[in-house]
């Protein structure tokens, strides 16, 4: 990156340029003016309010979580194709949100979903099994941890077939609905239970940036330069499953979300984790909330779930990441 401070300054040009404009496009063209219109702005406002607005700070949120977290997995697995649901999070996520809908536990605790807490505890408990396994033999190594975290995952999903089976039909449409990743609320307390978790979490994930750059060189190297490998990964397992868990009890697994965006930054302003992780997470909440804005608009006025729009994205973005480098890359 020949000048890293003027490619910054348009890459957040081009960002802000599209969080402005995703809540102002839809079956009705809305505007930030909405926002100070004295005469009440009638039903544009309400829209503008009441679903774009909230729409649009979840995706900042989820987007930057998400994003954020894959970087960090590929810094700590050296594996180009790391995503945020490679420890089995999503499917634990998932199969928690299966539990709630199936059993017909629907109640509210200090603003929080029954569905929502049980997707977060699934995502924690995903994490706490993989976890165990890659302590099992004394010490938390890539491979065990990766295998662990596929395995987790195909038996949390199986388990979510299971359950998702024996469901009837009303029960097993909302969980179809909800496997799919979706961003539609519309009200702001989804936003204000998450947004201080995820801030934290990402302040800790920021402050270790040096430490990934490391890490990107393997263990041994950084340990003699001085990093604590085990502390950095397990702190780094810790927050980015907190950070996807908190992701998925509201919005569901978005498929490939992770993936695209910290590849697509790496190649333009370089593998430096202390810039790299702000302007993902930044890149993220926009990657996702024009995925958002064309989920809303191209069946109009139906609505696409956004995790249908992240996968047909994401799936040739995969594959192209799997043939542009040699398998010694991964």
């Amino acid at each position: 990156m020949k000048n890293p401070v003027r490619t910054l300054i348009i890459l957040f040009a081009v960002l802000a340029v599209v969080v402005l404009a995703c809540p102002t496009i839809g079956t009705i063209f809305t505007g930030w003016n909405l926002l100070f219109d004295r005469n009440g702005g009638g039903v544009a406002r309400e829209i503008f309010l009441r679903t774009r607005l909230p729409r649009l700070f979840l995706a900042l949120i989820v987007g930057a979580a998400l994003e954020c977290s894959g970087a960090v997995y590929q810094s700590i697995f050296r594996n180009s194709l790391a995503t945020p649901f490679t420890l089995g999070t999503a499917s634990g996520g998932a199969f928690g949100a299966v539990l709630a809908i199936k059993f017909g536990f629907d109640f509210t605790v200090l603003g929080i979903s029954s569905v929502t807490a049980a997707a977060f505890a699934g995502s924690l408990l995903s994490l706490f099994i993989v976890y165990l396994l890659g302590r099992h033999r004394g010490g938390v190594t890539t491979s065990t941890m990766l295998l662990s975290g596929v395995t987790v995952g195909f038996f949390f999903s199986a388990m979510t077939m299971f359950v998702h089976y024996i469901m009837d039909p009303s029960q097993s449409y909302r969980v179809v609905l909800w496997t799919m990743g979706s961003l539609d609320i519309t009200e702001y307390g989804p936003i204000f239970r998450i947004a201080p978790v995820a801030a934290l979490c990402l302040a800790g994930l920021f402050a270790m940036g040096r430490q990934y750059n490391q890490l990107c060189l393997g263990d041994e190297i950084a340990r003699s330069r001085g990093v604590r490998v085990e502390r950095v990964k397990n702190l780094s397992f810790l927050l980015t499953s907190v950070l996807v868990g908190a992701a998925v009890s509201v919005a569901g697994p978005i498929a490939f979300v992770g993936l695209i965006i910290p590849h697509i930054f790496r190649m333009i302003i370089g593998s430096d984790y202390r810039i790299l992780l702000p302007v993902t997470a930044v890149g993220g909440g926009a990657f996702l909330a024009l995925c958002d804005t064309i989920a809303r608009i191209a069946i109009s006025p139906a609505e696409i779930p956004v995790g249908v729009i992240t996968a047909m994205l994401g799936g040739p973005f995969f594959l192209f990441l799997l043939l542009r480098k040699s398998p010694e890359d991964f």
